[in-house]
């Protein structure tokens, strides 16, 4: 990946094959958990906990009360960052995904935001299944797995960081 940079009035960056595959992907997933954490299945699962975390941790009862009147629209917000990467991609050609080519990605400030936001929630959903992963997730990763999640982190670090320079360069017009 060539790393966000300004352009203009918009930022832009280059995706090789594979990191759009990885990161739409990716994507996908935490779109499937949101709905899960919407829905109330994955409420206590580590990212779902991490993507919603409860807004009274001393009181399960107005934590639950205010998790029914919150949770629909910051889903909805959380759904809309994510589709915004995957909508990105498509507009500009990456999806669907083919290989040996690259995928010139150019946005203004606005979609770069969603982007940020999108990107952190990866990367806490992520981090928790690296720093807390389930026992059914322990038996099914090797340390090799472990080693690519981390990698998959540290990626995804280096993506939003350069988009969050390249959004301060647009600011700093």
């Amino acid at each position: 990946m060539q790393a966000f940079r300004r352009s203009g009035d918009h930022v832009e960056a280059q995706f090789e094959d594979i990191e759009v595959s990885v990161l739409t992907n990716l994507t996908e997933q935490l779109r499937s958990l949101i709905d899960g954490v919407a829905a109330g299945a994955a409420v206590d699962d580590a990212a779902g906990e991490r993507l919603f975390p409860a807004a009274y941790t001393d009181d399960d009862e107005a934590a639950a009360e205010f998790r029914r009147f919150t949770v629909d629209e910051l889903a909805q917000s959380k759904k809309a960052d994510a589709d915004a990467v995957l909508t990105t991609f498509r507009e500009h050609g990456a999806l669907p995904v083919q290989m040996g080519r690259t995928a010139v990605v150019r946005i203004d400030r606005e979609l770069a935001l969603q982007w940020m936001r999108s990107l952190t929630d990866l990367r806490l959903s992520l981090d928790s299944r690296i720093a807390e992963p389930t026992e059914e997730l322990v038996a099914e990763l090797s340390d090799d797995d472990v080693e690519s999640l981390r990698g998959m982190y540290d990626w995804l670090t280096f993506v939003q960081g350069t988009l969050i320079e390249a959004v301060e360069e647009l600011d700093a017009l």
